[in-house]
This record gives structure tokens, sequence and C-alpha cells, in this order.
């Protein structure tokens, strides 16, 4: 909700929310970069750094795609919640798609 009294200062609460989380999944992809090839990333490596780019930003929009679609479906099971007499599977069903914790590594 907005801060309509300006009570504090809070132009900078969602970045630093960013920033933090960003730092957060940052280190922890050094870890898992050095886990799986056994060195730090540097620009000294063999890589086509161009593909490897175009190859994560192709999966970054099939990612947001599907977030996007469970959000819909998310908003398809509470709208069918509102409807029915007992709403707790439902309810409990967009519960479980909106918790889903890990990454797959």
């Amino acid at each position: 909700m907005p801060n309509i009294n300006f009570e504090e200062d809070t132009r900078h609460e969602v970045s630093d929310k960013v920033l933090r989380n960003m730092e957060k999944v940052t280190y922890s992809q050094d870890d898992v970069g050095i886990g799986k090839y056994n060195t730090p990333l540097h620009h000294s490596l063999p890589y086509a750094w161009d593909e490897m780019m175009d190859e994560e930003i192709a999966d970054f929009l099939k990612y947001h795609q599907c977030e996007k679609d469970r959000k819909a479906q998310v908003i398809e099971i509470l709208e069918i919640a509102m409807e029915v007499e007992n709403p707790k599977a439902c309810v409990r069903t967009a519960l479980e798609l909106l918790t889903i914790k890990g990454t797959g590594k």
C-alpha cells in the first residue's frame, strides 16, 4: 500500500529488495558455475559470450511466459473457488502453485 503519510522515505524500498535478492542469487550462481566448471567466470574463458547471452535471454523469456501462464491458471482456480460451495480444494491447489520452491539444479 502506498505511504500516503510520507512518514518515512520509501523511494528505494522495491529497489533495495531487488538488489538484496540479486546479490544472493548472483553469488549462488557463482557457486553453481564453479561447481560445474571448476573455475570462476572470467572474460578470458573460451566461450562465445554473445551466443551464451542469446541462449540465456531465450530461456528467460520462456521462464517469464511460464510464470505468466501459472498466474493465469491461479486466477482461473481462484475464480472457480468463488463459485463453489467448498472452495478449500481450489485454494489449496492455488497455494501449491504459488509456493513452488527450487530451480531443478
